[in-house]
């Protein structure tokens, strides 16, 4: 009966603790680059704009903040119910710290180690607004370069002229 009640404040622990962090969707180009398309770009149409690269910053992108925290908090819960005492209620309570523990080892392990940089582009459109674009390569691009921006279903790409 004892360790029913414990394996349920583990698992109760865990899928409130994992309910608690935040995935941020990011804007950004992945790692296939500006010449490399998924299969489901396949039939789309996109608009195609025509402007001039008028700067362009080396930038950092920040870590994904995703399954870290959840891997750490059932690691963090099954170490921290089992570095304390035999009491059931010593080993509910190491599992909850051990899981907060864990949680924030677990989002700022994987927020490190999925960081990168890139490259933020500002554009001036032939039509004289600016729009600025964020991507991991740099493709070459130098200030001053003609380019066409295409766009569309969430994607954008620069390429040259």
């Amino acid at each position: 009966m004892k360790n029913k009640v414990t394996a349920i404040a583990l698992v109760l622990s865990v899928v409130f603790l994992t309910s608690c962090q935040s995935s941020m969707n990011r804007f950004t180009q992945d790692d296939r680059g500006a010449n490399t398309y998924s299969a489901t770009e396949t039939n789309q149409l996109s608009s195609v704009v025509e402007g001039h690269v008028i700067a362009i910053k080396h930038i950092q992108l920040s870590g994904s903040k995703g399954m870290g925290s959840g891997i750490g908090t059932v690691l963090g819960a099954a170490a921290g119910a089992n570095a304390v005492g035999s009491s059931d209620s010593n080993k509910v309570a190491g599992a909850i710290v051990g899981g907060l523990l864990g949680a924030i080892a677990g989002r700022a392990i994987e927020e490190n180690t999925t960081a990168d940089t890139g490259f933020e582009f500002l554009i001036k459109l032939s039509s004289g607004t600016m729009k600025a674009f964020v991507q991991k390569s740099k493709q070459g691009l130098r200030v001053g370069d003609q380019v066409y921006v295409i766009y569309g279903n969430s994607t954008v790409r620069l390429t040259r002229k």
